[in-house]
């Protein structure tokens, strides 16, 4: 059995004064390096030698290193890999999250933290397309949003409540004049910066100002392996070409790239053939979106997969990543975690393919499948959230329900205090199919479907999910 199962004796030792006491010290920042206490230990585990402190490096980095040790080693994991990663910048940020919320929140599942790892923000409703599925009616719209002055706190904010990552959608983001100057500030304030475009205004010159602004990511939509299909979503004929050239010019200009697809009736044929595309374009990630009938999705509700079919695409989205696949595949549809729970078995200690946060698959040791239960499922509200083109604060982009808004609030309060967020942050709080769900923390149902399908009741189940039927 997994150290991981036994999260009530781990959320005591959490709890005890003595151990408080150092979770606060190890965030406590050295006078002399000006890093925390927690950040130095991190470098001596990986070998930073440059980066040793003779007021840091010593006692209390020993203690960490112990305990990170006995973590890597009890789950599996190789010391090497531990290593990288914690030295990363973006997930020595996400590091120092996780302790600021052990200390506050304690050991649960599923976990929550002090601040999201990503925020997607729709930067405008502003579009030079105009797609079937757009959960954001986007387009041809005059609306007022946040001006520069106003963005540029807006990422103030963010980077000072520690979040690791953001990602700009929308609408187009590269519409609004601005976007490469909030896109730089970002980054220089410390976020992984990432944009999700539809791909036709990604021309070389763009793409050369995407690496100034240090965006270290593009997400483009691909909803077809066809001219047909995709331009046929798109609603404007050219697009699949454009979005395939700006593609490339993302790949040549050595920028990670993925491809989207949100995947109905009407296209799940060709998905075999878009992660074909995929590979043979070299694109390092692929991610399934859910189709959620939100926005203009609403009026093709019946495009939506039943729970069969999604169940298919799940396994076959499995099958794919254990075969080898040179693109890294993604899933929204966190059914994803509980079918590669199902489909590993009770016995053996090889590795396995595993959903272990929103949307993010990994391959773990098997020790390591218990970590599901804590970051596995829908992440709104504990590990993710969104922003509007107006500052307001939401669950998700996919669920346009208004918690707080941030030219009049400030993101750390909206983040701890908004009611649903707190809701979301314990599964009890589920009714219908996914509270009686065995795999309600490693999964837990997308919680904007249940409000598309249930008249906004965002804690009933996910009818979407072929457990569903199975649990009532």
């Amino acid at each position: 059995m997994s150290i991981l199962s036994y999260d009530t004796f781990w959320n005591a030792i959490v709890s005890m004064p003595m151990t408080k006491k150092m979770l606060q010290l190890s965030l406590r920042k050295c006078n002399t390096c000006g890093r925390t206490v927690l950040e130095a230990a991190l470098d001596d585990y990986g070998k930073k030698t440059n980066s040793k402190c003779d007021n840091c490096s010593g006692f209390y980095s020993q203690i960490i290193a112990f305990w990170i040790e006995f973590l890597r080693k009890a789950l599996g994991f190789k010391r090497l890999k531990v290593e990288q990663l914690l030295t990363d910048k973006y997930a020595r940020n996400a590091v120092l999250n996780l302790v600021e919320s052990f200390e506050h929140f304690g050991i649960k599942k599923p976990m929550s933290l002090c601040a999201p790892f990503l925020v997607v923000w729709d930067f405008t409703h502003k579009c030079n397309l105009r797609c079937k599925h757009c959960y954001s009616n986007s387009g041809d719209v005059v609306e007022e949003e946040l001006t520069t002055q106003q963005a540029l706190a807006v990422i103030d904010q963010l980077a000072d409540a520690h979040v690791t990552a953001l990602a700009f959608s929308g609408g187009e983001p590269l519409t609004r004049s601005d976007f490469f100057q909030v896109a730089r500030y970002a980054s220089d304030r410390g976020l992984y910066v990432s944009l999700a475009s539809n791909g036709t205004l990604l021309t070389i010159e763009n793409v050369q100002k995407l690496k100034e602004a240090k965006v270290n990511y593009v997400d483009i939509s691909i909803d077809g392996s066809t001219a047909k299909t995709h331009d046929a979503f798109r609603g404007i004929d050219g697009a699949f070409e454009k979005a395939i050239s700006g593609l490339k010019n993302c790949i040549d200009a050595d920028i990670c790239t993925c491809i989207a697809t949100t995947v109905g009736k009407n296209n799940i044929a060709e998905l075999p053939g878009i992660i074909d595309l995929a590979e043979e374009l070299n694109v390092e990630r692929f991610t399934y979106f859910n189709f959620i009938p939100a926005g203009r999705g609403k009026n093709h509700a019946d495009q939506d997969l039943s729970p069969q079919e999604r169940e298919q695409v799940m396994r076959y989205l499995l099958n794919r990543m254990s075969a080898g696949c040179k693109t890294t595949i993604l899933a929204t549809a966190p059914q994803l975690a509980r079918v590669a729970a199902q489909c590993q078995g009770p016995k053996g200690t090889g590795e396995v393919t595993m959903a272990l946060a929103h949307m993010q698959t990994v391959t773990v040791t098997k020790k390591a499948v218990p970590l599901g239960e804590f970051i596995g499922g829908c992440g709104a509200g504990r590990l993710y959230c969104s922003i509007s083109p107006q500052g307001d604060v939401r669950p998700c982009v996919f669920l346009p329900t208004n918690v707080g808004n941030l030219k009049t609030q400030t993101f750390k309060d909206i983040w701890f205090n908004a009611h649903l967020f707190n809701a979301f942050r314990n599964r009890s709080n589920l009714s219908g199919s996914c509270s009686k769900c065995h795999y309600k923390y490693i999964c837990g149902g997308c919680r904007a479907r249940s409000a598309a399908y249930h008249n906004g009741d965002t804690l009933n189940g996910d009818s979407g999910c072929i457990m569903g039927a199975k649990n009532l």
